[in-house]
């Protein structure tokens, strides 16, 4: 079970409005300066909402938790995080292959940030005709942190823009699919974090039409791929 780590560095990123990075072997949290209106597919925090805690778990490739969204609510009580303003996921991916970069927006230099585990072991075309794949713990896992003010259409643009990223570079790195031989979308447990201040005025699109979605595909689509091949390297080394 992840378990806090007071050796655990914490250190100030690099974002517009404040964010700060507590990274050990068994979690990543990063805490926001103030709370957060967030959509995510994530177990903890999921669907719209408002968290200042953003949490990704490490666990065994074996893990078979058949309520792991318990399991996620009892690890961060053991960090001392209030699940009810947290986002938290899980992941097999050795976390010391998680990538992060920034990306300007306006005036702001960092104003879109984003952190990425990523594994392709169960990658998976959804396109693809067959069984449904099994779930298995793998994941790209996907936090994204946007210093504007989106409408609720503008967070599932958001959304739709971090997905597209992923797929890119999913595609750039040669990852298929298994079962099917074709280019894998994704893995069968990804999951996504939209986070935003919602300060300055509002902003109604963040698809790859404005200014604002094209920086967060450019800043997940680095991301996603370096994890990637952070993970392929070690495995080429063996």
């Amino acid at each position: 079970m992840p378990s806090a780590d007071d050796n655990a560095r914490a250190v100030r990123l690099a974002f517009s409005a404040g964010l700060v990075g507590r990274f050990s072997r068994g979690c990543i949290h990063l805490r926001a300066d103030a709370p957060l209106a967030t959509l995510s597919s994530a177990l903890v925090g999921g669907g719209p909402g408002t968290a200042r805690d953003f949490c990704n778990f490490y666990v065994d490739k074996d893990y078979a938790g058949r309520a792991p969204a318990d399991d996620l609510a009892r690890w961060l009580a053991g960090h001392e995080v209030d699940s009810s303003c947290a986002v938290a996921m899980m992941t097999a991916v050795k976390l010391e292959y998680a990538a992060m970069h920034s990306t300007p927006l306006g005036q702001r230099q960092n104003a879109v940030l984003a952190l990425a585990t990523a594994g392709s072991g169960n990658a998976v075309d959804i396109a693809a005709e067959g069984e449904d794949p099994r779930l298995v713990v793998g994941t790209v896992n996907v936090f994204v942190f946007i210093d504007a003010q989106l409408t609720p259409g503008a967070m599932v643009n958001a959304c739709l823009s971090a997905t597209e990223a992923k797929v890119a570079a999913l595609r750039d790195e040669r990852v298929i699919d298994a079962h099917s031989r074709t280019p894998a979308t994704g893995t069968s447990t990804d999951c996504v974090s939209i986070a935003a201040t919602q300060r300055g005025a509002p902003t109604p699109y963040a698809g790859s039409g404005t200014e604002l979605g094209r920086a967060i595909g450019r800043t997940v689509y680095r991301t996603v791929r370096e994890s990637l091949r952070a993970g392929s390297d070690e495995e080429r080394g063996r």
